[in-house]
């Protein structure tokens, strides 16, 4: 838990400062958020998390890039849709809703949802694991699976 705290942390922050203070929209702020966000939940994970030494590093982080790929997808795209359903709704307009706040709510929804039902599934499963698809990885790379 406190590593996806800190990788949050840094996604939220990267994202609200990008969104709120650099003028980005709302799909390139969730992006540069989950970029450093990945970064450090990749590594964070991998040490101290799932303790996944026995897993080849570099396996590793094409496994981790392939669903950071989704969640990147996922976190941009669900923060954009859901960012222009609430700049478009008419009762939080008239509630005099900031657009700061709004996004914060898409963010922050979005984020969750990408969390615990693509991240947390798949890297307990699949990224931090030695499964079929290592030796697959093992073959195209012609590296030599740990004994």
């Amino acid at each position: 838990m406190l590593t996806s705290q800190l990788s949050a942390w840094v996604d939220f922050g990267i994202s609200f400062a990008t969104f709120a203070w650099m003028g980005f929209s709302a799909s390139g702020a969730a992006a540069a958020g989950a970029i450093s966000g990945g970064i450090v939940n990749c590594a964070l994970n991998y040490r101290w998390t799932f303790r996944a030494s026995k897993c080849p590093v570099f396996n590793v982080m094409i496994k981790y890039a392939m669903v950071w790929i989704g969640s990147l997808l996922l976190n941009t795209y669900g923060t954009e849709w859901l960012n222009i359903a609430f700049t478009d709704n008419a009762l939080l307009d008239s509630w005099g809703v900031d657009r700061n706040l709004r996004f914060t709510v898409a963010r922050l929804t979005v984020s969750l949802l990408v969390s615990l039902f693509w991240n947390m599934l798949l890297q307990k499963t699949f990224v931090y694991r030695n499964v079929s698809f290592d030796k697959t990885l093992n073959r195209m790379t012609n590296r030599q699976p740990l004994p």
